[in-house]
């Protein structure tokens, strides 16, 4: 029997074989070491034609409108949307037998039912979402050297990020009110390091962004302000020159040095809605100064996607 070769991209179309777009993304699967590249030719010499991508547009909102008892009308409640399904489904096609059969596998192993993987959709803007396994991976072989196949993921984020955040970082200003007699001249100051006291940070996408931050001492009192949407979270920790505090605000989480649990203080905003804006949105980092080098803020906020 003659095994076909893979058959060459569309001279017309620019497609391969089962692709509807020109539209590339890529399966990183770290853990296992293994990209899948969909519209594209892997290393191994098989073809992945991308033939659908659905729920990639919009997620799923959960419905909370409850019907009014004796009366028209629904009682409204804020939605929130759900998490995210993408099915990829495509061709794959392969220069033998064994190449098909080694792909099917490669595919089934980049989607692992326990870990988290990436995937990467070069749009005009490039964005990715984070994903695991779903259901069942549908792969049928439909001749020695093709197979289709159909596979679900899950996105419990249903934001696409961009792949490059946006990123600065800011300290707390030290006082300017001078020194109090009696002195006696010469008098020597300690050099205080300066960087800039706020940041201009753009949310170029279409919905609220979860920034990561990190302050870091040596400080007190510190709080971290958006001042466009007036939010802010504020820590009565008293952080040393070797401490730092993470704000995970996707998880809604606060780490003191990577282990310990804090909370912000009453009156700051939960910290799981300390969302950017889409747009510019201002930051600035307030706090005591404890010793001459000032506290300090490193934010990255990548643009979000829904």
């Amino acid at each position: 029997m003659t095994i076909p070769a893979i058959e060459p991209v569309n001279p017309t179309s620019g497609l391969l074989p089962g692709a509807v777009s020109r539209l590339t993304a890529t399966l990183e699967a770290p853990a296992a070491n293994l990209v899948i590249p969909f519209n594209r030719t892997d290393s191994h010499g098989v073809a992945w034609a991308l033939g659908g991508m659905e729920g990639w547009d919009s997620p799923d909102m959960d419905e909370g409108a409850s019907k009014r008892s004796g009366s028209d009308g629904l009682w409204d409640t804020e939605p929130w949307f759900g998490g995210r399904i993408v099915t990829l489904s495509g061709l794959i096609t392969a220069p033998t037998y064994e190449a098909r059969e080694a792909a099917e596998y490669r595919l089934r192993a980049a989607v692992p039912r326990d870990k988290y993987v990436t995937l990467r959709v070069e749009e005009t803007t490039p964005k990715f979402v984070t994903c695991r396994r779903s259901g069942r991976p549908l792969i049928k072989a439909t001749t020695d050297v093709h197979s289709t196949f159909s596979v679900a993921l899950l996105c419990p984020d249903p934001r696409k990020y961009s792949i490059t955040p946006a990123s600065a970082t800011i300290a707390v200003l030290p006082s300017t009110g001078g020194l109090a007699p009696p002195w006696t001249p010469p008098v020597l100051l300690p050099e205080i390091p300066v960087g800039p006291s706020q940041a201009l940070l753009t949310n170029l996408g279409d919905y609220y962004s979860p920034p990561v931050i990190t302050l870091r001492g040596p400080g007190s009192d510190l709080s971290i302000h958006n001042l466009t949407t007036g939010q802010y979270l504020a820590f009565e920790q008293v952080l040393g020159s070797s401490d730092w505090l993470q704000i995970d605000t996707a998880s809604g989480t606060v780490l003191l040095n990577g282990t310990a649990v804090r909370a912000p203080k009453t009156g700051s905003t939960v910290v799981a809605r300390f969302l950017a804006d889409p747009g510019d949105n201002l930051y600035r980092l307030f706090g005591t100064l404890t010793a001459p080098t000032p506290p300090s803020a490193d934010i990255a906020l990548y643009s979000a996607w829904i």
